[in-house]
């Protein structure tokens, strides 16, 4: 449990590395603020009985432009008293007030050894293998997934000895109309990948979609966790994940409507 200092702990140089920074109050808190976002989006979940009930987990998420679906998640996740923990951007530490709120939420660096640390010790990680990258791509190519040759996070989970659940949100790359990434022109003017996406929804608002959360079955490594070193088994396990995200898409968009109303 965080030390309370006036409102939460706030941010020290390191903090992102810790695995222990979690103020129960305040994810409890904003569990409830974001009531107004699942009757907004209408907001479901199918197959949430395929989160294990204790130990480890690594949930791997398609990455929609914000991630208002994860945080609906992360609410019927806390109600099951399975609270998740997610892994953020390097760059987000950067930001002061975005970085307090994120480390009290027990919210960490996504960096390997401490996704580890945190699977190890039986908790729900949550992940999103595309990265930024995926999250902002343009609507054209709305649910692509950016997963090929991002190896990290079965790497984490085979060391970690823990599975890996698909976790496909239908909905999230409706939420807005994105019509340009800004990659490209990132990449001139700062030589990187700076996100800066033009994209519009009701003004900034979300467009008021449905989203519904498909939750897979767990994929379980089945291999010596020294088998992270393997490149072989890496991409075995990969394709074998990929596979079973790509069928969990589409199932879950084979009958999806935005619009629809429940």
């Amino acid at each position: 449990m965080a030390k309370k200092n006036i409102l939460f702990k706030p941010y020290r140089k390191g903090d992102e590395h810790q695995a222990h920074w979690f103020d129960h109050d305040l994810v409890n808190l904003f569990s409830k603020s974001i009531r107004f976002w699942e009757k907004y989006f209408r907001y479901s979940t199918v197959g949430l009985e395929n989160i294990p009930k204790k130990g480890g987990a690594l949930l791997a998420n398609n990455h929609g432009l914000v991630m208002f679906d994860v945080f609906l998640l992360a609410r019927k996740l806390l109600a099951m008293n399975r609270p998740p923990r997610a892994l953020s951007e390097h760059s987000t530490w950067k930001f002061p007030i975005i970085r307090e709120v994120l480390l009290n939420m027990g919210i960490v660096d996504g960096n390997p050894k401490t996704a580890i640390r945190l699977l190890r010790q039986g908790d729900l990680v949550i992940v999103f293998p595309g990265g930024a990258k995926e999250g902002m791509k343009t609507s054209s190519e709305r649910y692509k997934l950016y997963w090929d040759d991002h190896y990290g996070f079965i790497k984490v989970a085979i060391a970690a000895g823990v599975p890996i659940i698909p976790c496909f949100s239908a909905g999230i790359d409706h939420t807005y109309h994105i019509f340009a990434s800004g990659y490209r022109l990132s990449k001139r003017l700062f030589g990187t990948f700076i996100p800066m996406p033009l994209f519009m929804g009701l003004g900034l608002m979300p467009l008021p979609v449905k989203i519904t959360h498909h939750i897979g079955k767990p994929i379980y490594m089945d291999v010596p966790a020294q088998a992270y070193r393997d490149p072989k088994t890496v991409k075995r396990l990969h394709r074998k994940v990929a596979s079973a995200m790509t069928d969990l898409k589409i199932q879950a968009l084979e009958n999806y409507k935005p619009i629809a109303l429940s």
